[in-house]
């Protein structure tokens, strides 16, 4: 498929609700297994262990929350040292 039409098919409506339904289906099968899912906050950059912990419009952050382990990790190793694997 070209760039340009995986491009429009990844920004449509379809493609959103198929990728939904894929992470709610994941989401289940996880916890039928016991694996409880933990969830990030893209306004804090917090992993929150529930999704009802994850903040809202007013950007608070409730409950348990542990600090997002690859933020943490990009300032002991800054960019300069990415490509130096």
């Amino acid at each position: 498929m070209p760039a340009d039409k995986l491009g429009r098919y990844m920004r449509s409506p379809e493609f959103l609700k198929r990728a939904n339904d894929a992470i709610a289906e994941a989401v289940r099968d996880l916890e039928s297994h016991g694996v409880q899912p933990v969830y990030l906050d893209r306004k804090t950059g917090w992993i929150v262990r529930g999704s009802d912990d994850a903040s809202r419009e007013n950007a608070s952050c409730e409950g348990e929350a542990l600090p997002d382990i690859l933020k943490k990790w990009n300032r002991i190793y800054p960019k300069e040292h990415k490509n130096e694997r």
